[in-house]
């Protein structure tokens, strides 16, 4: 009888802490995005900050392509 009772009242505590916890975590406003917390705060980033938009073509097989003019397969 004994061991029953602490039963309830543990089980009566856990419902009622978990009652409590959300009443308390509903009534917080939500977290806002990552855009609306750095407004004003970041300097904007626009095209002119990316490094490779002029990038020099340094891949040997675009400028050396012996194939490139070559429509048909040739090894039919």
């Amino acid at each position: 009888m004994n061991k029953k009772k602490i039963v309830i009242i543990v089980v009566i505590l856990v419902i009622i802490i978990v009652v409590i916890g959300y009443l308390f975590l509903s009534s917080k406003t939500p977290f806002q995005s990552i855009e609306n917390v750095n407004q004003g705060v970041l300097p904007s980033l626009g095209e002119s900050t990316n490094p490779l938009k002029n990038k020099p073509n340094v891949n040997p097989v675009d400028v050396s392509n012996p194939f490139r003019s070559i429509k048909t397969n040739p090894f039919q």
